[in-house]
C-alpha cells in the first residue's frame, strides 16, 4: 500500500527498506526511506525529529480514510 502524505512524501511498505508490512516514509525527491525512529528534517523550519513525527505532524493537517488511516498509525502509533 502507499499513502500520499505530501506531494513529496509518501509512506508505503513496497519499498526495500520496509520489513515485517511496516510502512516506511519514502521521500520522492531523493527515493530515501525513513523508519519510524529515523532521525529526517522534513522541513527546514521544523529542524530534525523522528518521521513518526514529521507524518504525525502532517497526517494532521489532511483527512484520510480508515484504511489509510490504519496504515499511518502502523508507523507513528495513534493519530487524531
Amino acid at each position: 500500500m502507499e499513502v500520499k502524505i505530501t506531494p513529496s512524501y509518501i509512506l508505503t511498505d513496497k519499498h526495500s527498506k520496509s520489513q515485517f508490512g511496516v510502512p516506511v516514509l519514502v521521500n520522492m525527491r531523493t527515493n530515501e526511506a525513513y523508519n519510524p525512529s529515523d532521525l529526517l528534517q522534513a522541513y527546514p523550519s521544523w529542524g530534525s525529529m523522528q518521521a513518526r513525527d514529521v507524518v504525525r505532524n502532517l497526517a494532521n493537517e489532511k483527512r484520510f480514510t480508515d484504511q489509510e488511516k490504519f496504515f499511518i498509525e502502523r508507523f507513528t502509533g495513534k493519530i487524531s
